[in-house]
């Protein structure tokens, strides 16, 4: 047995053989980002990973101010490092030189985007989503009839609801024609109308793999669908937005048949829960109405009814006395008021206050005789007034004739008009006009114009 070492010499070894590895100090590495963090130093510390493996990886400040796009986790990249030893910890890691997105990244950010947008419409909010049925007559299956997704979902409902009928809609769940034949069986399945819940789903695989549930035509296939829809894409891990739209997001396709249906023990317990809940509450029911019964039975007044009877009566007898007394004291009130007011209105006083109304109505009448002949001038200068607008031509004017003026002078007669014009007033203004003809009585003179 060789002699014992320190540990700081085994890592001293193994990173000097990885840095003398020509190969090992650049190296173009492809893989996705996960528990990416970018310090205020710039330094930039993630892990990179596969399907099976992963390393941590730091790329410096001065390498992370070369990169035209922000990472993300999710995000696939290649990047070109070194692999060493971190001797502190003893973890080998890459250190990063440079990095660029791959293809995959690029569907990462398309998947982010169109997320974004689908959230922004409202199509994840969970007011929309609709509860599964407790208990479900018919299920529907959209996967591919190749994949253990299907084994695993039909397995599992044989076991816990043997009695739930399904339709199965094959399809593929990866490639070109993967989207559009999905979309067309849920569609399917929505025209049939007999199925109470659907499940659309695959096994696991990468975000390439898993794409066509990224696709338009599946997302609203899944939001327009009548029947309540379960995602069940890929494994706990993975998430398509069909996860986010559907109604039901499960785990694994086996977790999407668990939740689709309960066992015939989970209902036979339901079952056992409510008929004892009912039970229970019928018992207590009975037991509150058996005690009232019993108080009732055993009340004085049902017992002795004829007693009860008595004390009803006595207590009516005084209810009608009380009220003959109220009566009679209100009527007794009012006949004293009235006696009162009867005293306070005395005759005496109505003839003296009669006689001092007539001195004072004979004191006023002398008054207004003394006033009365100034009132006549005015009266006589009113109608003076009257008589000359009787008079004026303004009134007769107002009553709808006219004045005729030529040559300064009013007209009286038609003998007094020549050819030429003429003013004529009206109440409210003049207007000029042209004589062209005349006429006397007896002869017509013409002028023309």
């Amino acid at each position: 047995m060789a002699n014992p070492i320190q540990v700081s010499e085994v890592v001293r070894y193994v990173k000097r053989q990885l840095d003398d590895d020509p190969i090992l100090q650049q190296l173009a590495v492809i893989g996705e980002i996960s528990n990416f963090k970018r310090y205020a130093s710039g330094h930039c510390y993630f892990t990179l990973k596969d399907e099976s493996s992963r390393m941590k990886a730091v790329m410096f400040s001065r390498d992370a101010r070369t990169l035209n796009f922000e990472p993300k986790d999710g995000m696939n990249v290649i990047v070109v490092a070194r692999v060493t030893m971190y001797e502190s910890t003893g973890d080998i890691q890459l250190y990063v030189e440079l990095m660029r997105q791959d293809g995959i990244g690029i569907l990462f950010e398309r998947y982010e985007a169109r997320k974004r947008e689908l959230e922004a419409k409202g199509w994840f909010a969970a007011e929309r989503k609709r509860p599964l049925p407790a208990f479900p007559e018919r299920i529907g299956i959209i996967t591919s009839p190749k994949g253990a997704a299907l084994h695993d979902i039909a397995t599992t409902l044989r076991r816990r609801a043997p009695h739930v009928a399904i339709t199965f809609a094959p399809v593929a769940v990866q490639g070109d024609q993967s989207a559009p034949q999905v979309a067309s069986a849920i569609r399917w399945m929505n025209e049939r109308t007999d199925c109470d819940v659907l499940i659309v789903g695959r096994g696991g695989g990468s975000i390439e793999e898993l794409w066509a549930f990224n696709e338009d035509v599946v997302v609203e296939a899944i939001h327009e669908s009548r029947i309540p829809v379960i995602s069940a894409v890929g494994h706990e891990t993975d998430f398509t937005l069909a996860d986010f739209v559907a109604d039901v997001r499960a785990a694994t396709p086996t977790a999407a048949a668990e939740l689709a249906t309960a066992t015939i023990e989970a209902q036979r317990k339901d079952v056992e829960r409510l008929t004892a809940q009912l039970t229970r509450s019928v018992t207590n029911q009975m037991s509150s109405i058996r005690e009232r019964l019993g108080r009732a039975t055993n009340s004085y007044g049902l017992k002795s009814p004829r007693f009860t009877l008595t004390q009803k009566r006595e207590r009516f007898e005084q209810a009608e006395i009380r009220l003959e007394q109220g009566v009679t004291k209100q009527v007794t009130h009012a006949k004293h008021r009235l006696a009162q007011s009867r005293q306070q209105l005395d005759v005496r006083k109505l003839a003296q206050t009669l006689r001092r109304n007539e001195e004072t109505h004979r004191q006023f009448d002398g008054r207004l005789k003394r006033i009365r002949p100034l009132e006549r001038p005015t009266d006589r200068f009113a109608a003076q007034v009257g008589r000359l607008n009787a008079v004026s031509p303004l009134a007769v004017l107002a009553r709808g004739y006219t004045l005729i003026e030529q040559d300064g002078t009013y007209v009286k007669d038609v003998k007094q008009l020549h050819d030429g014009l003429v003013t004529i007033r009206f109440r409210d203004g003049q207007a000029v006009a042209e004589v062209k003809e005349r006429h006397d009585g007896e002869t017509t003179s013409r002028t023309d114009v």
